[in-house]
């Protein structure tokens, strides 16, 4: 049986520091049919020069510069305009993953064809090689396109959750053309994605054994909050809105606490300022109630899923 070709969507922004690593981690997958799309978003160190020395020896790379500053939703679309394969990975350029998770992913779809996304686990990465555990798996299982939606939204309590990061993800290219699923031009571009994806797969198959390292350095956008996060994630979660139907409610809303109280964690771990602190809760509480329907989400995001 010919192998199903894997397309690895990998945008890069003045990534020179972390490239190679990416790439070592696809390059030395069990799996060996896969294409690998390095998508530079026009940066302004070395990253292109690191990636056309692979380009020598490694027929399956293909790089592809930006003109001009995208930003990584529209970095990812071109790389979904470029993919020739059955399935798609997206990897940020300063993570990477264990030597047999794509295989793994591959063989679990293709034990059934109404599989449309394999998840693996996440340990977050940080330098001196400390690793910590984020999400894990105690077993293998499959479950439909809506309970991971639930696990995703933390809509009850439960002894794991899914991420929105993308890098831990497998999908079937036919989930993304057929449900019109790309990357809309926010800051919190993977929350959305991962959330249409779950909403619209028929099953999500869980993989244990298999990790995302997911790297934390200064440069990482989880370490830095401003305006423009804020602005972000309402501009996010307003154009979530128009894609779901009556029976979805409960979920977005649910996804929108969970997403929301991420968010000011992430603000209040990121500013000590007490005044630019209160700045941004401000700011927070004005958009809230300029953007989200008020009688919907105390409706729908407490309510007790059953």
């Amino acid at each position: 049986m010919i192998a199903k070709k894997v397309s690895v969507i990998i945008p890069v922004y003045n990534g020179a520091k972390y490239i190679s690593r990416c790439i070592d981690s696809i390059l030395n997958q069990s799996y060996k049919s896969l294409e690998i799309l390095v998508i530079d978003d026009n940066s302004e160190d070395i990253s292109g020069e690191i990636v056309k020395k692979y380009l020598i020896a490694n027929e399956n790379i293909k790089y592809y510069r930006n003109k001009e500053t995208l930003g990584p939703a529209e970095t990812r679309n071109i790389g979904l305009q470029f993919a020739n394969s059955e399935y798609i990975l997206f990897l940020d350029c300063d993570d990477w993953i264990d030597l047999n998770c794509i295989e793994k992913a591959v063989k679990k779809i293709e034990s059934d064809p109404t599989i449309d996304i394999a998840v693996w686990e996440i340990k977050t990465a940080y330098n001196y090689c400390k690793i910590s555990s984020r999400y894990q798996y105690l077993y293998n299982n499959t479950i439909s396109g809506k309970m991971a939606v639930n696990l995703l939204s933390h809509s009850f309590e439960n002894e794991f959750f899914l991420s929105p990061l993308l890098g831990c993800k497998l999908f079937r290219k036919s989930l993304l053309d057929n449900k019109n699923i790309v990357f809309l031009n926010t800051l919190y571009e993977d929350d959305m994605f991962t959330y249409l994806a779950f909403l619209n797969s028929r099953k999500v198959a869980l993989i244990t054994d298999s990790c995302l390292y997911y790297f934390q350095h200064p440069e990482s956008i989880t370490h830095h909050f401003a305006e423009k996060n804020i602005v972000g994630f309402f501009d996010t979660f307003k154009n979530l809105y128009t894609y779901i139907n009556d029976s979805d409610k409960e979920s977005y809303y649910k996804y929108l606490n969970k997403c929301l109280n991420s968010m000011i964690d992430t603000m209040l771990n990121n500013v000590s300022d007490l005044e630019l602190q209160a700045k941004y809760k401000t700011m927070i509480f004005k958009l809230f109630y300029e953007t989200i329907n008020i009688n919907e989400y105390y409706n729908y995001a407490f309510s007790l899923t059953i």
